[in-house]
């Protein structure tokens, strides 16, 4: 039996247990490579795929009604009554989500949506939930993993999904390990954990063991990775889908695979790939970081502080066209989820001298958002940027980005990656995987600089 959360909503239950632990757990799970995908590749009837819910603005109130339905599967409509808005995961009742965030140990303190996309602020950290796939990303001591086989459950009870499409987890190494409970307590139960659930999963460890390093799980795209129980007719862990290769500074960038058939991971009715950055900062910069605490005399906390936190730091300015749901911590943390047509971007800080740590992470195309005059790459533009509000001492990027006819290029992505004004780096490598490609970069501060 899983123990519940005791906060109430909006309670950091992390701070509660005296853990500041700022690096992030993050899971997607992928029901179908896109929302016009799901009915084909769920077997959906033409009737399931045309239920929803009656309202979806009314989920978020607790009547009685509500407390008996919160645990049953969506009615049926006429056909035609729904949008976009309302299909897939999107119509699982708000009570369903903070239930399966009480066993993860987080609340819900704002949550913002458009046509494409559901992002939930936390208490610790973030989820985004479109039709076809969730992103779930907490922090702390929180036990992100343990929700799965609710997740999964959810998604069969309330959308017919019986089918997963691909998994990904990863993480940056802990800094306090120690704290962590559940499958968190090291990297091998968490990939123990996943295997109880996908096939074909593959785990990584990634940089430098001694240093910073991050771990990432991932499964192939398949017609279903959930496990059924059967004997596995293939190894443990298939080394297969990953060919590794590090570039060392002075090394030519490998280009071989650069005509390889383009997947169609994500690209269906998109000019860009689909990506994915993070930035995960460490060793923050103490003046930079005073915009980042409660300061009652000038600012409230809240929603209302985070606003002022985006326009003091330079965070708003990021997206400028984004719509941006920011909260300010008190006595100090930040957090903000960012939302533009089908993408987003999210940002967590926590500027404690003895941890500060800040993550980044957006699926916005680079292409599209910092584009620049072309003297430094979109990813380069964006690294910048972003590391200019913080300050840290070190920093790791990694830049997932899926093949794609027009941008699939392993040297422009190993080259994307190549010097940060300020920085030394210490880590590039190129990761190939089926239909994605990940450049992974270490940074240091340059003292000499």
């Amino acid at each position: 039996m899983v123990e519940l959360s005791v906060c109430a909503p909006g309670d950091n239950y992390s701070a509660q247990q005296g853990s500041f632990e700022g690096p992030e757990k993050l899971l997607e799970i992928w029901f179908s490579p896109s929302p016009n995908r799901l009915h084909d590749h769920q077997n959906l009837s033409s009737s399931e795929s045309s239920e929803a819910e009656d309202d979806h603005s009314t989920s978020s109130s607790m009547d009685d009604k509500e407390l008996v339905e919160r645990f049953s599967p969506p009615r049926s409509h006429r056909h035609g009554s729904t949008t976009i808005r309302h299909s897939g995961l999107r119509v699982v009742p708000r009570p369903v989500w903070d239930d399966v965030l009480s066993i993860v140990k987080c609340t819900v303190l704002n949550v913002i949506h458009n046509e494409d996309v559901d992002a939930y602020l936390l208490s610790e950290s973030s989820m985004f939930v479109y039709p076809h796939k969730l992103i779930l990303k907490t922090c702390g001591t929180t036990t992100l993993l343990l929700a799965l086989p609710r997740l999964l459950e959810i998604a069969k009870q309330y959308c017919d999904f019986e089918k997963v499409w691909r998994v990904f987890y990863s993480r940056k190494a802990f800094m306090f390990p120690e704290r962590q409970t559940g499958p968190h307590r090291s990297w091998q139960n968490e990939v123990d954990f996943l295997d109880k659930y996908f096939d074909n999963g593959s785990a990584y460890q990634i940089g430098k063991v001694a240093a910073d390093h991050w771990y990432l799980y991932l499964t192939k795209p398949a017609d279903d990775v959930l496990h059924h129980p059967k004997p596995r007719s293939h190894p443990y862990h298939l080394q297969g889908a990953m060919r590794e290769r590090e570039i060392m500074s002075g090394c030519s960038t490998p280009i071989t695979s650069d005509t390889e058939d383009p997947s169609p991971f994500g690209n269906a009715g998109h000019s860009y790939p689909d990506q994915t950055v993070e930035i995960l900062m460490t060793r923050l910069n103490p003046e930079k970081m005073k915009k980042f605490y409660h300061d009652a005399t000038q600012i409230e906390s809240g929603t209302v502080g985070g606003q002022w936190v985006d326009k003091e730091t330079g965070i708003g300015r990021l997206y400028p066209e984004a719509h941006i749901d920011s909260f300010l911590f008190e006595p100090c943390g930040y957090s903000s989820n960012g939302l533009s047509h089908d993408r987003y971007f999210t940002i967590h800080v926590t500027p404690e001298p003895d941890c500060s740590y800040a993550s980044f992470e957006t699926n916005i195309p680079v292409e599209d958002s910092h584009a620049g005059d072309g003297e430094i790459s979109p990813i380069e533009a964006l690294v910048h940027q972003v590391v200019d509000i913080f300050g840290p001492e070190t920093f790791t990027v990694t830049f997932f980005t899926s093949h794609h006819k027009e941008y699939h290029s392993h040297s422009h992505m190993v080259r994307s990656m190549s010097s940060m004004q300020g920085y030394q780096r210490t880590d590039r490598i190129l990761y190939e995987f089926d239909g994605y490609d990940l450049v992974y970069g270490h940074y240091t501060k340059d003292d000499s600089a």
